[in-house]
């Protein structure tokens, strides 16, 4: 066998499968019979060998490796240097600390009205443990109107 190889020998041989081995041979241009199994020279079966051969390293089972942010315990995602969790925030976000999902409202600095949010114009909410405002201005102006009559009564 040290003359000809099969596509099922080297594949076999290089631990890879055999679509892997076509694939690669397909992008090196090499002529395939018209009829047949695809036989390959030993020049042929030694390239190939030699492609699987580097590559090798990323197809053998390894150890999970811990991912890279800090106090983080998970295994990374794939060839990332993160966990999938970090890894999807990083796409989201570009960065992979931990942000609360209202950063944007507590970033505004007025109310809807126009109204700023100072320390003596914002209610916070004692059971939202003070992560929900409100406008104080708005809310003594909201309390303050008339009721609206309804049809029934």
């Amino acid at each position: 066998m040290a003359g000809e190889w099969t596509i099922r020998e080297l594949a076999r041989e290089a631990g890879v499968s055999r679509k892997s081995v076509w694939a690669w041979i397909s992008t090196r241009g090499w002529e395939r019979p018209t009829s047949g199994p695809w036989i390959l020279d030993a020049e042929q079966g030694r390239l190939v060998l030699e492609r699987f051969e580097q590559t090798a390293p990323l197809r053998t089972s390894r150890e999970p490796v811990a991912c890279s942010v800090e106090d983080c315990e998970r295994a990374r995602f794939g060839l990332q240097d993160v966990c999938k969790m970090h890894y999807q925030r990083r796409a989201r976000t570009g960065r992979t600390e931990r942000s609360s999902g209202g950063d944007w409202q507590t970033a505004k600095t007025h109310c809807p009205a126009g109204h700023p949010y100072t320390a003596e114009n914002t209610y916070m909410f004692p059971s939202d443990a003070g992560t929900r405002r409100r406008c104080r201005t708005c809310r003594i102006a909201q309390s303050s109107a008339p009721k609206k009559q309804t049809a029934d009564g």
